[in-house]
């Protein structure tokens, strides 16, 4: 009950952790010290707003890219430096570096051209998203 409550609707409150104990049957202080154990045990990683960037301006993509794996240490690197990155994956496969990236035009340019001119134009693939069809993902628990 308390992983699938913090998963869907933490209220805006000025106490939502007091809101959502009522809604479970239990005590404020039972529920955050349960909320804190499971975060101590690595259950939990994280809360947080989750945001719908498209409604904000932004768009998203996502960067495969052929990288030999000399190369793989020096080109994370490059990529992680850019606060655009939301995700870095390397993956088996002849593109093996998977980078997904949110951002408001006009203030990306130049990424994946300087990526490019450093990876090579036949080693990249630029996937932007034309429609999301994965809305959210909640685990019933």
């Amino acid at each position: 009950m308390i992983l699938n409550s913090i998963q869907e609707d933490i209220p805006l409150d000025p106490r939502p952790f007091k809101v959502l104990a009522e809604r479970a049957g239990i005590g404020e202080t039972e529920f955050i010290e349960r909320v804190t154990k499971l975060k101590e045990e690595g259950i939990i990683r994280k809360y947080a707003a989750g945001l719908d960037h498209r409604k904000l301006g932004f768009r998203s993509t996502l960067f495969a890219f052929k990288v030999p794996d000399g190369e793989l240490d020096e080109i994370v690197d490059e990529i992680i430096k850019y606060r655009e990155v939301t995700h870095c994956y390397l993956r088996e496969g002849e593109y093996n570096l998977w980078v997904v990236c949110i951002y408001k035009d006009g203030e990306f340019e130049g990424f994946l051209e300087k990526l490019t001119a450093k990876i090579g134009e036949e080693s990249t693939l630029n996937l932007r998203t034309i429609k999301q069809f994965k809305l959210r993902t909640n685990l019933k628990i």
